[in-house]
């Protein structure tokens, strides 16, 4: 039987009101799902759509955390044919589960990088990195926790609370995007992503 390639990958991030381009706020902490966070009362992935307020690297990439891959990397085989990570993050305002973003074409590496803001002094620990043209939040986020035909198709956690991350199929992941495109209908880097991505999957757009 031949297994079915993962396009995608479908990942958990603590809220941040403040769009993952600075600070959570305390109560962000305090509700957070994740242990660490709680316990620490610091994230690493409060800058996880900064790249357009800070700098790049010299190769044009930008830095994420994915809470989920702290310990290990994604499967290696697996994460070969990857090509995008969609975050979805629970907005503990009104109790749902939204799409924010994503990071498409991405590089899975376990990386320290020195924050870009004063009043979070400490480094940054990495572990998703993309160039900035494929780094993208939404300014409208897909609404997960109501019932439609895109939720019939992501895969169920066999551990509800237990399990980040999830693997995606290419329908999936056409249907994500149709979703995001069908909710942000201007937004232009959007449709660009999108196109190359869909090459990427081996559409042939004429």
């Amino acid at each position: 039987m031949t297994k079915e390639t993962s396009y995608g990958i479908l990942a958990a991030i603590d809220w941040n009101s403040n769009n993952w381009q600075g600070p959570s706020t305390p109560e962000d902490l305090e509700k957070a799902n994740f242990t660490f966070v709680k316990e620490n009362d610091i994230t690493n992935a409060s800058l996880n759509f900064g790249h357009t307020l800070f700098p790049a690297d010299e190769n044009g990439y930008y830095r994420g955390f994915l809470p989920h891959l702290f310990a290990k990397t994604p499967d290696p085989e697996k994460s070969k044919t990857v090509k995008i990570v969609i975050l979805k993050a629970k907005d503990w305002h009104d109790g749902n589960t939204y799409i924010v973003g994503f990071y498409a074409f991405p590089t899975f590496k376990r990386e320290r990088v020195p924050s870009p803001i004063e009043s979070m002094p400490d480094e940054f620990e990495t572990n998703i990195k993309s160039l900035v043209k494929h780094v993208h939040f939404l300014e409208n986020p897909v609404n997960l926790s109501v019932p439609s035909e895109i939720t019939k198709l992501l895969p169920k956690d066999k551990k509800p609370g237990k399990m980040g991350y999830n693997y995606l199929n290419q329908l999936s992941i056409e249907r994500l995007l149709d979703v995001m495109s069908a909710l942000n209908p201007n937004d232009k880097k959007l449709s660009s992503i999108k196109l190359n991505l869909f090459k990427a999957m081996g559409y042939s757009m004429v």
